[in-house]
């Protein structure tokens, strides 16, 4: 408790800093925090190198040293870092975002039906909050916290009107499942990350697919709520184009509708492996941006 005090103190003293200095007196320090941690951060040093090295092996993109492919990549993390705590500074209305694919969100919205949003630690999920502003819509972000009442509150402090809302994720409890199709009844979108997996996370709940040339765990949830509770599903990622700009990418996996028992593990299995293979995509095309600095393909 005394750790989440203390971060919280941190984090409320950056974005005060931001919302009355703007984020350029950070931005130069940037390079000194990547720099830092790639001496010193071992594990993240570690797996931006072992993803780089793949990464360098399937895309003509990133020539040159290892070390600095590393720094680029940790740099890059720095100012996606920086560009969320301005968001939640109550900038939002600096930020822009191009979206592409968004017609099966329009039409969602249109008939005020909700949907599962699936993302992953590629880019900047926070952008979220800029295309619930461009369609007036509320998300719910579905994630493993261990103290999710009181990020909500911090949330709220900081910008009052964000319209996303963080609920936490019980992979042992019906409630989520419950909690999920009251939003989508609302006409309300649930967003749950599928690049990772819960500690407790076995059988159904977890499948094994080759990604970027090695075969990595990846989460079976929203995939398997969505079709326990025939909602759509869609993938959603937001890749960083420059300075206080992204590009969102929205892409249609299921339209929803009820799933046969007897059908819904060969579906979940479809829908992930076509999750995967489009998250390899978006690799190669932000190869910078993938911020899973743990061993994500389980050799250690």
């Amino acid at each position: 408790m005394h750790a989440e005090r203390g971060s919280w103190w941190i984090l409320r003293f950056l974005v005060a800093a931001i919302r009355k200095l703007g984020s350029a007196p950070l931005r130069p320090l940037v390079p000194v925090v990547a720099l830092y941690f790639v001496f010193f951060g071992g594990k993240a040093r570690r797996a931006s190198r072992d993803y780089m090295e793949r990464m360098r092996g399937l895309s003509a993109d990133l020539p040159g040293p290892i070390f600095g492919q590393t720094y680029r990549h940790l740099r890059t993390f720095a100012f996606v870092i920086l560009d969320r705590l301005e968001l939640w500074s109550g900038a939002i209305g600096r930020f822009q975002i191009r979206l592409h694919g968004e017609q099966c969100m329009r039409e969602l919205i249109e008939h005020k039906r909700g949907a599962m949003l699936v993302g992953a630690h590629l880019g900047s999920f926070d952008v979220l909050r800029l295309i619930a502003r461009e369609y007036g819509i509320q998300v719910n972000v579905i994630m493993y916290t261990g103290n999710a009442e009181l990020i909500n509150r911090a949330f709220e402090e900081l910008d009052p009107s964000a319209s996303v809302r963080l609920i936490e994720l019980d992979p042992h409890a019906f409630s989520t499942a419950l909690e999920i199709r009251k939003c989508v009844n609302r006409g309300e979108f649930v967003a749950m990350l599928g690049d990772r997996v819960h500690p407790s996370a076995t059988g159904r709940r977890k499948v094994r697919l080759n990604f970027l040339g090695q075969p990595a765990d990846f989460a079976q949830g929203p995939f398997l709520m969505a079709a326990i509770l025939g909602i759509p599903l869609i993938m959603s990622i937001a890749l960083r184009r420059g300075f206080r700009e992204y590009d969102g990418y929205l892409t249609l996996i299921s339209e929803g509708g009820r799933v046969p028992r007897s059908k819904r593990q060969e579906l979940v299995g479809r829908w992930s492996a076509e999750y995967v293979a489009l998250l390899e995509g978006y690799c190669m095309r932000a190869p910078l941006q993938w911020f899973n600095f743990y061993d994500f393909w389980g050799r250690e």
